[in-house]
């Protein structure tokens, strides 16, 4: 495929049903699913501004350095509460700004916090988007 579990791609996406990202977010690769033809992707935001939100338990926490990080820049937390699938397609390596992934404890922590947030809560039917080849390009043809 390309891509790797753990790596960032920067992108707009649609976030719920019909709301979509005003500007690319990073986008962390969670699930890659070759049979599927898909990958999930797990937003991500920076925590500066936003303390309240790593309060709360449908935020994962990103330390941006120890280690220091090569794919988030800042602090940052990981939006649990969304299932965001895109269909996969070969240019979506043009999205990532680095072949580096975050690190592997993290990468381990956010993977199994992204699990068990899905499996005990219910993740409502706007929060479950699927994003075609045809609407990514769409949305980040100027990027």
């Amino acid at each position: 495929m390309g891509l790797e579990i753990g790596q960032v791609l920067w992108l707009k996406v649609r976030y719920k049903t019909n709301i979509i990202a005003k500007y690319e977010h990073p986008m962390l690769v969670a699930v890659i699913d070759i049979d599927e033809d898909k990958i999930e992707v797990i937003a991500i935001d920076k925590a500066r501004d936003k303390i309240s939100q790593l309060y709360n338990e449908a935020n994962h926490f990103l330390d941006s350095d120890n280690p220091k990080e090569k794919v988030i820049y800042v602090d940052s937390y990981a939006q649990l509460n969304n299932t965001l699938t895109i269909e996969y397609f070969p240019e979506l390596i043009k999205y990532r700004k680095t072949e580096e992934k975050l690190s592997n404890n993290k990468l381990e922590d956010l993977i199994k916090d992204y699990k068990m947030y899905h499996n005990n809560n219910f993740i409502p039917d706007e929060r479950k988007v699927h994003m075609t080849k045809e609407e990514i390009l769409k949305l980040n043809e100027n990027n």
